[in-house]
C-alpha cells in the first residue's frame, strides 16, 4: 500500500495562486498526500495596460516571433484576443518559442506550435536558444506578467532583436491567507511546502520574515520547482530542495524521492 501512496498521510502546503492548484492538488493526492492551499497569490488580467496590448496585438502581423514566459500569460493573451475578436489564424506566421513545456503545451490551444524551447526551463537559457534560431533583424514579442523577471527581455535586446515587452497579466501578494498560514506552520501540520516561482516565495517571507514563528520553518522541507526561484529561497537564509526537471510533476517525484531516502 505504501508503494502505492508513499506521501501517505504527508501534509504538503501549494502556496501558489488559486487558479492554478487544481492539478498540483491531483497530483500529491494521488500519491497519498494531503494537499494545503494557501493561495499567496493573486493573478488578474492588466487592465491597466489593454490600450497597448491592444494596439500591439491588433498589429501581431508586423512580428516575426512571439514568445511566452508562462502558461499564465498564454491564458490571458488569448483572453484578449477573444474580447477583441482577433481571429487565432493572425498568428500562424510567427515563430513561436516557449520557457517550458506547461507553456508549449498551452500555446497549442493559440494554433501554435512551438520550434523554439530550451533544455534547461530558465530565461537564460530561452534567449540563448532563440539567438542560435533567430535571424539578427527579427522583431520579437515577449508576452509576461509584471513579476516576470526582464532578463529574457535584457538579453534578447543585447543580442540585437528588436523587441517588445507585452506584460498582459499581474500578480499581486494575497495577504489575507497570512493568519492560516501562521496558524500551520505554528501547530507544525506542514511537512512540505512547495514554491513554484519566486514570488510565491518572497509572498510567503512576508508572512514569516522577522517573525516568531520561524522557527517552526526549521521542521519542514522546502521544495522549488527551479533554480530562480531556490536562489531567491536561499536569499531568505533557506536551502530547499529542487527536481531535475522544473515542472510540478517533477516536484512530486521529489518529494516521493525524500520519502523513500528517509524511511531508508
Amino acid at each position: 500500500m505504501m508503494a502505492d501512496r508513499p506521501l501517505q498521510g504527508k501534509r504538503v502546503l501549494i502556496t501558489r495562486a488559486k487558479a492554478q492548484v487544481t492539478e498540483f492538488i491531483g497530483k500529491i493526492e494521488a500519491v497519498g498526500g494531503v494537499a494545503i492551499t494557501t493561495p499567496l497569490l493573486e493573478i488578474r488580467a492588466n487592465h491597466a495596460n489593454d490600450h497597448a496590448i491592444k494596439s500591439t496585438i491588433v498589429n501581431v502581423k508586423e512580428y516575426d516571433c512571439i514568445v511566452f514566459t508562462s502558461a499564465n500569460g498564454v491564458s490571458y493573451f488569448k483572453k484578449y484576443l477573444d474580447k477583441w475578436k482577433i481571429p487565432y489564424s493572425n498568428l500562424k506566421h510567427l515563430i513561436a518559442a516557449s520557457v517550458g513545456s506547461k507553456t508549449s503545451k498551452r500555446m497549442e490551444t493559440l494554433g501554435l506550435s512551438v520550434s523554439i524551447i530550451p533544455e534547461e526551463f530558465v530565461a537564460e537559457k530561452l534567449a540563448e536558444s532563440m539567438k542560435g534560431k533567430l535571424p539578427i533583424h527579427s522583431k520579437i514579442l515577449v508576452i509576461r506578467g509584471n513579476l516576470a523577471r526582464p532578463v529574457l527581455v535584457s538579453e534578447l535586446k543585447e543580442y540585437g532583436f528588436t523587441v517588445t515587452d507585452l506584460v498582459v497579466y499581474e500578480t499581486l501578494h494575497n495577504m489575507e491567507e497570512a493568519n492560516k498560514l501562521r496558524d500551520y506552520v505554528q501547530k507544525q501540520e506542514i511537512d512540505y511546502i512547495t514554491f513554484t516561482s519566486s514570488s510565491t516565495v518572497d509572498s510567503f517571507m512576508k508572512v514569516f520574515q522577522q517573525d516568531t514563528l520561524s522557527k517552526h520553518l526549521k521542521k519542514v522541507s522546502f521544495i522549488c520547482i527551479g533554480p530562480i526561484t531556490n536562489k531567491t529561497l536561499m536569499e531568505y537564509g533557506y536551502k530547499g530542495f529542487m527536481p531535475d526537471t522544473y515542472t510540478i510533476e517533477d516536484m512530486v517525484k521529489l518529494m516521493i524521492e525524500l520519502e523513500v531516502k528517509e524511511r531508508g
